[in-house]
């Protein structure tokens, strides 16, 4: 198992990623190979994804791949610098079956298999720290080493939620080779900008320190939508003995997120100029281009956030077959939001009416988790367990409140200010202890079986308090969750090169929101999930193609859903069918091509509500919202065009109609967007690129959002880049 760890990390390093080998904290052991000189050259161009490569999202049984029985996808800081990306939402949103949009409420929110929000976890470094539509900030690209998804119920792996799938957010890390540093500068449309510096050096022969920090900035294309993010991330690896490694991780964020919260719909007899194309609905509404690009917020709105994260790693290997590891975190994070964020159009007034709103969030998480790795022979065959468990403790405090609205006129709103803020504060507290196990088990010297399960003890107490500070006894609740689940599969290698699989997982999560808000109204069991799921991953001798190919079939059960702000409605059981398929394949020693497909057919079932307008709807079989069918991406790259050190590549996005809400009266049109891109290598470690994303400058909308019904999210203009990317 060690020599293919090696190799695998070996093959990443040669592709410019020496530092993915360490998997943000799980394969410390992989960074004694010393980085080749050809990990100066800055890479450009589309990769072949490998099959061997080792992903610690999926398992923490040192598991390449192929050997995993579950959808998983990657993509590395060289493929998120070809293409450009400046976020992690911009890079994951590229990946098979991945869509994303969301307010700046529930930042970076991405939809997979048919499910989003709470349902989609977004890990850091394989740490869970809260519910993504609550916690999870915009990350820096340029301080990541890769971001992997896995796909389906991860509950066995981290906990309660991911039902659609975990996303995994992984730093780069300190190696022992030679010293090396990159730096970035990038500047786009919209006022958007990019810088960040670098680096990785061995002090002695014992010690390696990563550091990595970056900013980003835009105006947005929406009036007086400006946002910034600085990103630190320092990273210091002590390897104590050969069997001993000690590393000690820091993670700091400060940002302000741009403010655009939505477009407004309007009666298509105020639409003189409409947006066609872009949504459709049955009750008469439509967009109209005059409001395209303004802003409905008031002048004092703000968006503001930071977080401190020291990690503490150890792994001791005191022997080939055994290896023990201890990972404990401190999680401190502050969230301040102040603005108007609902806007609805009235056809009596022909006004904008706005609401308020405003939300702080002190949060402190802190966790131990710890695990046995153990390698030895079961009944005459090879067989690898790992046992552990995983503890955290929460204080979370929620203040909030919902000061009176205005009114503003749609073409020349007057920002006007948010007013007098009263706060009633939401205490949340957890204590959960789990205990977990994963074990692969070589059958045959063909077929694995990989199986695991994870038992929680997550004790909730959760207080609400009026605006006076009395304590509302009617809406807060204490309750003890005992969620157990498990995942089985089968891994068959029909040959070294193509590997069939089986799975079943299944996964618990809060009945209705999520497991910050659960207030009195939903004291009931966790929700069920399960998914089967079957599949193929092959590859050629050589590694110059590789392809993957799944199906699938989701139930989640016993769910409570949300229709509005305050109200949440039982919903019998949601189901989500499809399938995945990506294709890698380097054709000549010049052209890489790049290309998924992804289809999902999510659905309600026994699902009526009352809306707002106190009409019955019956929504049972109708479409989940932002779960379009057809998702595709292809991404082709042709490098030395003409002789020279000059790489072309191009890329387009195409995203199926979409339901934007749950009656399925409003509808998100499909759309398909296309980006190019042109890079210059003026030296080895020097690389200039340009680049124009939405290249038919296409107006779409890219999501919608159940609790601001009267609105859109649209999706960004044409934009331009230049970059400047080096690496020494």
């Amino acid at each position: 198992m060690k020599t293919r760890v090696y190799a695998a990390c070996l093959r990443l390093m040669l592709l410019g990623s020496a530092a993915a080998c360490l998997g943000g904290r799980a394969n410390a052991e992989a960074q004694d190979v010393a980085t080749p000189s050809v990990s100066e050259v800055v890479v450009t161009g589309e990769q072949v994804r490998s099959l061997e490569q080792f992903t610690p999202t999926a398992s923490r049984l040192d598991l390449a791949a192929r050997e995993t029985p579950a959808t998983l996808d990657v993509i590395t800081s060289a493929t998120m610098t070809t293409r450009g990306f400046l976020n992690v939402e911009a890079a994951a949103n590229s990946m098979p079956g991945v869509t994303s949009g969301g307010t700046p409420g529930n930042l970076e929110n991405f939809h997979i298999r048919g499910f989003s929000g709470t349902q989609v976890t977004v890990l850091h470094n394989g740490i869970y720290v809260g519910p993504s539509d609550m916690v999870n900030r915009p990350q820096n690209a340029f301080n990541v080493e890769r971001v992997e998804i896995l796909k389906g119920p991860a509950s066995v792996l981290y906990g309660q939620g991911a039902i659609g799938g975990a996303i995994n957010v992984l730093n780069k890390a300190p190696s022992f080779g030679p010293p090396t540093a990159n730096a970035q500068l990038a500047y786009g449309s919209f006022g958007t900008y990019a810088v960040g510096v670098g680096g990785s050096i061995p002090v002695g022969s014992a010690v390696a320190i990563r550091f990595d920090i970056s900013r980003t900035g835009t105006n947005g294309f929406v009036h007086d939508t400006d946002g910034d993010s600085t990103n630190g991330t320092l990273s210091v690896l002590w390897r104590a003995t050969p069997e001993l490694d000690v590393q000690f991780s820091l993670d700091l964020l400060k940002d302000h997120p741009s403010g655009y919260w939505g477009t407004p719909l309007v009666t298509r007899s105020f639409a003189t100029q409409p947006l066609n194309g872009v949504v459709s609905t049955t009750t008469g509404l439509t967009l109209d281009k005059r409001l395209r690009y303004i802003n409905y917020n008031v002048d004092d709105a703000f968006i503001r956030s930071t977080y401190a994260w020291p990690q503490f790693l150890v792994k001791w290997r005191p022997s080939d077959s055994i290896t023990l590891e201890n990972y404990a975190y401190f999680y401190r994070a502050s969230r301040k939001w102040l603005n108007s964020e609902s806007y609805a159009f009235n056809p009596l007034t022909r006004l904008i009416d706005r609401d308020r709103f405003f939300v702080f969030h002190d949060q402190k998480l802190y966790g131990d988790q710890g695990s046995l790795s153990w390698k030895a022979e079961l009944f005459g065959r090879l067989n690898q367990l790992v046992v552990g468990f995983d503890y955290s403790h929460l204080d979370f405090s929620r203040a909030r409140g919902f000061p009176d609205g205005d009114s503003v006129d749609p073409f020349n709103p007057r920002p006007g200010t948010f007013g007098p803020v009263v706060r009633r504060v939401s205490p949340t507290k957890w204590d959960d202890t789990a205990v977990f196990f994963e074990d692969i088990l070589s059958v045959t010297d063909r077929l694995k079986l990989v199986t695991g399960g994870r038992y929680d003890n997550l004790d909730l107490d959760r207080k609400n308090f009026n605006a006076n500070g009395s304590f509302n006894a009617g809406s807060s609740f204490s309750r003890t969750y005992q969620p157990f689940t498990y995942r089985l599969g089968l891994v068959y290698n029909v040959t070294p090169s193509i590997t069939p699989y089986l799975s079943f997982t299944t996964g618990q999560d809060p009945v209705g929101s999520n497991i910050f808000l659960v207030n009195a109204g939903e004291d009931f069991s966790l929700g069920k999930s399960r998914q089967y799921e079957a599949g193929i991953k092959a590859s050629t001798p050589g590694n110059r193609a590789s392809m993957t190919f799944a199906v699938y079939d989701i139930l989640r059960k016993n769910i409570l859903q949300a229709i509005s702000p305050d109200v949440a409605v039982p919903v019998g059981s949601e189901t989500s069918r499809g399938f995945e398929a990506t294709a890698d394949a380097k054709l000549t020693n010049h052209l890489t091509v790049n290309a998924n497909l992804a289809y999902t057919d999510a659905k309600y079932r026994n699902f009526s509500f009352v809306d707002a307008n106190g009409v019955l709807v019956q929504a049972s079989g109708n479409r989940i919202p932002n779960a379009p069918k057809w998702v595709g991406n292809f991404w082709a790259s042709y490098a030395n065009l003409f002789g020279l050190p000059l790489d072309l590549g191009a890329g387009l996005k195409h995203v199926g109609a979409q339901a934007g809400n749950d009656a399925n009266t409003l509808t998100l049109s499909s759309y398909t967007v296309a980006n190019a891109y042109l890079t210059w290598r003026l030296r080895p470690n020097l690389a200039l690129s340009g680049r124009v994303e939405n290249l038919a400058d296409k107006a779409f909308a890219q999501a919608a959002d159940v609790f601001y019904p009267s609105q859109v999210l649209l999706g960004r203009p044409r934009y331009y880049q230049v970059d400047l990317t080096a690496k020494f």
